[in-house]
């Protein structure tokens, strides 16, 4: 889980890339977990005050905000950070051009669809903290999601419990992903609806339930007596924290 700064940071530190995450708490749990392995601090807000003192206090070095929920943060960073600047990175669901270029007409320097594969999350942070900020962060081709889940970057493969390699959608992917990041905490469907597919008003009320169906069936993961996805009735799903040993 993302956590805040408490005091301001030396502006000159090059020992790490310091990451406002604009987006969901969900979501930010994922991109955190992703790019932990590379030398990044981060942290995540949801209120224009947070971010305005965020930007001051903590003076990051990059955003990511999703434009489909936190439209408006686009002028928020970047009129906060107006004389030096720093890059933005918009996350989005839709494919209408309009929306993407007024994105980077407003500020942004790149922009993210959802759903994604993690290699994107690894690669643009790293591409443009290379630009803006001439270092390099670690890149790595393995990231371990929790105990049982890896993802293998360079083959694109999804490996369960060390030897299972999975066949999943994009979508099965995110949704396994946010699942697998957010590790013993309930998510409402209504969490991964704004997640994923980002409004409920363009989808199907049972999408989720149909997506973890599919998903279940390829873990092979019974749902009455689950091992990896239980069902939390009244509200929502959670993936279960596996037990050691």
């Amino acid at each position: 889980m993302t956590q805040r700064s408490t005091s301001s940071p030396a502006p000159d530190d090059l020992t790490s890339s310091r990451v406002l995450l604009v987006v969901g708490k969900a979501l930010a749990n994922l991109i955190a977990m992703t790019l932990r392995g590379g030398s990044y601090e981060l942290r995540d807000c949801s209120s224009e005050a947070d971010c305005r003192r965020l930007i001051a206090e903590w003076q990051p070095h990059m955003a990511l905000i999703d434009i489909d929920h936190y439209n408006p943060f686009i002028e928020v960073v970047s009129g906060a950070v107006a004389k030096d600047g720093f890059p933005i990175v918009a996350l989005t669901r839709k494919r209408e051009t309009a929306l993407k270029l007024d994105a980077f007409q407003r500020g942004a320097d790149d922009i993210i669809e959802l759903p994604f594969t993690l290699d994107e999350i690894v690669a643009r942070p790293f591409a443009l903290m290379r630009r803006a900020r001439g270092v390099v962060p670690p890149l790595h081709a393995r990231i371990k999601l929790n105990s049982v889940l890896e993802v293998d970057l360079v083959a694109q493969t999804v490996t369960l419990e060390g030897a299972r390699a999975l066949d999943l959608t994009p979508i099965q992917q995110t949704l396994l992903y946010i699942l697998a990041a957010n590790t013993g905490e309930v998510l409402t469907r209504e969490t991964l609806i704004a997640s994923i597919w980002g409004s409920a008003s363009q989808i199907e009320s049972n999408v989720v339930d149909r997506h973890i169906r599919e998903l279940r069936v390829k873990l092979a993961d019974d749902w009455r007596t689950p091992r990896y996805i239980e069902t939390v009735p009244g509200q929502g799903y959670r993936w279960r924290v596996q037990p050691h040993g």
